[in-house]
């Protein structure tokens, strides 16, 4: 349905524009054809609201696995008018991979601010997040990359307090699996792979 109602708004939007149907329309031009288009508006609105609740509900059902206790971020206000750009050009002219050029874009849009969100509550966590994330791995993983000191055990924790190459590493592999993955089998993998980059030995990496 909603592939077919991009089509109708395409064919709306491309008799407006009239010769110019074909060319990709600028930031200008789609927020005009937003408002002279009422039908065009509200299929924007509607798309983008759907969006931004599909896109809430994942960073909480995130923020639950983590076990953190502080509201899952939603989307700016900078973030809703890019998602309203974003299915306006979707239609102007219509994309030909339609709602998966659309998604795909999407989830960019505030994939760098939640996963430097993310990572600020990661870094204030103790280490009990560590080992829900890692379970049976956790021990293996701790040894391996938590600094050793002659008073304190090895921590995960301790790293991401001392270690500004391995908060950033964990940042960056956030933010790409915000836009790539998503998949939560798969996030202590590469949260795993952050700590490998940073904290191996140069002669073992």
């Amino acid at each position: 349905m909603l592939d077919q109602a991009f089509v109708a708004a395409a064919a709306a939007v491309a008799a407006l524009r009239g010769e110019r149907a074909a060319e990709p329309a600028d930031v200008e031009e789609l927020r005009g054809l937003v408002e002279q288009l009422p039908e065009f508006r509200e299929l924007v609105g509607t798309v983008v609201g759907e969006a931004e609740r599909w896109a809430h509900a994942g960073a909480a059902e995130l923020w639950s696995w983590f076990g953190l206790t502080t509201e899952a971020p939603g989307w700016s206000d900078a973030e809703q008018s890019g998602a309203r750009l974003l299915v306006a050009r979707a239609c102007a002219p219509l994309e030909a991979d339609g709602v998966d050029w659309l998604r795909a874009r999407m989830l960019r849009l505030a994939a760098e601010r939640w996963a430097a969100q993310l990572t600020g509550e990661l870094c204030e966590s103790d280490e009990d997040l560590w080992r829900r994330v890692f379970g049976e791995r956790y021990d293996l993983i701790r040894t391996r990359y938590a600094p050793r000191t002659a008073w304190r055990k090895r921590e995960l924790s301790k790293v991401l307090a001392t270690d500004a190459s391995t908060v950033d590493a964990i940042r960056r592999r956030l933010a790409a699996w915000f836009v790539q993955s998503r998949d939560l089998e798969h996030l202590p993998t590469e949260l795993e792979a952050a700590f490998v980059e940073t904290r191996t030995p140069s002669r073992l990496a």
